[in-house]
């Protein structure tokens, strides 16, 4: 009896604590961490440590070095853990010129600093050609001990995470994703005052538990690497497995409406000039960078009609009728609602409605939002579309601003243009409408102040042209239909047992819809000048990204992980057109702005996708278990490539979500918030690992039950990428 016990109960109590943070993060607020580390929280983990050491202790000689180590390296890191809990930390705010040498901590109390701090000043840095902020910068003189600083001095910015021996008396520079250290105290860029001339800074003092925790994520990446390599582990008893014969899957390891009457708007088409492709051209301060108005006008179109256009009208016409035919336009039903299709003054009346019935659900908000979005447009606050070069900044201005009538004056003039020789020079292009020339004397007078600021015209053609290519092409609907429809194709010759005959066409058609991806990627990430992958749609496309690439590296030899190759990417690039994410480009925020970024969401949208790929082969599995006599083969390999994919996935996962832990810490000075993400992707990984355990939980050998647990865990996935995203929020939430 006593020997069951000590077998099954770590497991258990791993369990309940898996089950008391899914609770948690539903009932609990964003930020409140008391849920998690409250007292029977921290024994439960105690306990899963003495009682999952025990266990290890009685099975060592069976479990191999890698093996062992693994675990170890999860009790490092919850006595880390455990370190830290009782670590202090509080806010400092100072004023330019201000001197403090305390903290203030969540309660109130005071935390003394053995060192005083003078914020001398703060300034933001901002985008290029932009003002969107690229970084906080606070510069600030220590004053006490000898101290040991990782922020740079002034005038070495470069040299931000050099440790180095400072005076007693030193200068430093601290921002976002540089840290400042101070006799082991780390201070981080939080945030600053409204009249940029004060900042606060969080002050965190933790010597013991940051140093354990950082020793057990390194211990367990090295031992999870070892582990795949481990004569005595089962993944190496996967690997010799005598189905492999006939496949090779060792290359998986390399992939990484009808309108009434015409509404007035600028002509397009080639015959004498085409006003609407020249308006589109120009350049406007949009989503904190310079982009072109025709995607400021897509986006415009997209959040009251649904589509790309309206009717015989193009997004550019669409948004040049509301500015400057607003009359016209108010008539026409192209506000998408749920109470259908609607125009302005329709929608203005049933809002009216909902406020006196105070029903203001979220329908009404999104109506809200939609007539919000065209009177704000015709006030002028967001055509930024004048810039102006003050000292080394670019300033782009309103025609509120520059024009003594504001936007009235504006488009009065617009509208009044006359024909015949409006600017001189428009004869050399053949062109001579006068409303065509506005824009064009627009175009040319940006390209000369973004000349001043160090941009090329070059440079700015190529991104004009990367821009249109992207906007007009890039639609990821043809590739998601083409990809569904060819994962039910092949799933049907799977089940008909013909997959293997059209692999080579599957493969083809899948490389097609690779090189479309990987095009809308490239041209995204040229645009940005950043990899796409800061939002919820260019994760989508990360993810059908990596599924192609598994099908097409994997497919020839595998024919089994084509449909699920189609149906993961087709359904992903679904996901990204039904409008479910924000696919505007827009500048990484500051604290994105880190190597980090990149490594954390590469090895999370891996281990996702992966694990999609899992949850596909099991839900065939349990298809064809029903003819299992006919399915035999097909079914032990579903299973076997099922068992090989588990490891390397959850190990990504685990590695991705410390990777993302040590960026925390290194960007606000705490490793684990219990974010909503943090804390499901915790539970995703413990529901994972459980599938490890076949000797400890010995109905995990058998096929059927095992791939019935892992179709079941891909809920977690889901409630990981998505729940969080639209139900619970947080720091990692991309909804909205």
């Amino acid at each position: 009896m006593g020997e069951k016990i000590s077998k099954y109960l770590p497991f258990v109590v791993l369990a309940i604590i898996t089950i008391a943070l899914a609770i948690f993060s539903v009932v609990g607020d964003a930020g409140d961490t008391f849920l998690y580390s409250n007292p029977f929280m921290i024994l439960g983990w105690c306990s899963v440590v003495v009682s999952a050491s025990f266990l290890i202790f009685k099975k060592r000689k069976k479990m191999g070095i890698p093996a062992i180590l693994i675990h170890l390296s999860f009790g490092i890191i919850l006595v880390g853990a455990l370190f830290s809990h009782f670590s202090e930390s509080g806010i400092v705010h100072l004023r330019e010129g201000e001197t403090k040498d305390y903290a203030i901590k969540e309660n109130r109390d005071v935390m003394k600093l053995p060192f005083s701090i003078t914020l001398q000043k703060f300034e933001i840095e901002y985008y290029h050609l932009s003002d969107a902020p690229k970084d906080f910068v606070s510069y600030v003189e220590t004053h006490g001990r000898a101290s040991h600083g990782r922020a740079s001095q002034e005038g070495r910015a470069s040299h931000d995470h050099a440790s180095q021996e400072v005076s007693s008396s030193s200068t430093h520079r601290i921002s976002m994703n540089k840290v400042l250290d101070v006799d082991g105290y780390r201070l981080f860029q939080t945030s600053y005052d409204e009249d940029c001339n004060g900042s606060i800074l969080t002050v965190a003092y933790d010597p013991v538990g940051t140093g354990i925790t950082y020793f057990g994520y390194l211990l367990l990446t090295v031992s999870m690497i070892l582990f795949l390599f481990g004569k005595r582990c089962y993944f190496r008893q996967i690997l010799r497995d005598p189905l492999w014969k006939t496949f090779t899957v060792l290359l998986l390891l390399g992939v990484p409406t009808l309108i009434d009457a015409a509404p007035r708007t600028f002509p397009k088409g080639k015959e004498n000039s085409n006003v609407a492709e020249m308006f589109g051209r120009v350049r406007i301060l949009y989503n904190g960078r310079v982009t072109l108005m025709e995607t400021y006008a897509l986006d415009f179109t997209r959040k009251l009609t649904g589509k790309n256009s309206y009717g015989e009208y193009d997004a550019t016409q669409v948004l040049a009728g509301w500015i400057f035919a607003p009359e016209d336009w108010r008539k026409e039903k192209m506000i998408k609602s749920k109470y259908g299709m609607l125009d302005f003054d329709s929608a203005i009346e049933m809002l009216k409605k909902g406020m006196v019935g105070k029903v203001m659900t979220k329908d009404f908000d999104q109506l809200d939002e939609k007539i919000g979005l065209i009177l704000d447009l015709q006030s002028g606050n967001p055509l930024k579309i004048f810039p102006r070069k003050i000292d080394s900044l670019i300033v782009w201005e309103t025609p509120s601003t520059v024009f003594k009538g504001g936007m009235q004056e504006f488009v009065a003039r617009v509208n009044e243009s006359t024909d015949a020789n409006y600017v001189k020079y428009n004869k050399f292009h053949n062109k001579y409408d006068g409303l065509w020339g506005i824009w064009y004397g627009i175009n040319v007078d940006q390209s000369y102040i973004l000349n001043q600021g160090g941009e090329s015209t070059r440079t700015q053609k190529l991104k004009a042209y990367a821009e249109h290519v992207y906007n007009r092409y890039c639609n990821t609907a043809p590739l998601a239909y083409a990809s569904l429809t060819l994962g039910l194709l092949s799933f049907f010759c799977l089940l008909r047992r013909k997959l293997t005959k059209f692999r080579v066409g599957f493969s083809i058609a899948s490389a097609i819809i690779f090189i479309g991806i990987s095009a809308i990627i490239g041209i995204r990430a040229f645009i940005s000048g950043r990899f796409p992958m800061s939002n919820g749609y260019e994760t989508m496309l990360f993810i059908s990204w990596i599924a192609f690439a598994t099908t097409i590296f994997a497919g020839i030899k595998i024919p089994l992980v084509m449909p699920a190759g189609f149906f993961i990417g087709g359904f992903a690039l679904l996901v990204s057109k039904l409008g479910m994410m924000n696919p505007e480009i827009t500048p990484l925020m500051p604290v994105l702005a880190s190597p980090w970024m990149s490594i954390h969401v590469t090895l999370m949208m891996l281990s996702y996708t992966f694990f999609a790929f899992m949850a596909f082969n099991s839900a065939a599995t349990l298809v064809m278990a029903r003819n299992r006599a006919e399915h035999q083969d097909t079914i032990s390999r579903l299973v076997l490539l099922n068992r090989f994919l588990l490891y390397p996935s959850t190990f990504m996962l685990a590695i991705g979500m410390f990777i993302g832990a040590v960026w925390a810490n290194e960007s606000w000075g705490s490793y684990w918030s219990w974010d909503p993400k943090e804390t499901w992707a915790l539970i995703t990984m413990i529901i994972y690992a459980m599938a490890f355990h076949r000797e400890s939980i010995s109905w995990m050998k058998r096929d059927l039950p095992f791939q019935t647990y892992l179709l079941v865990s891909f809920g977690a996935i889901i409630m990981t990428y998505f729940g969080v995203n639209y139900l619970l929020g947080g720091m990692h939430s991309y909804a909205g």
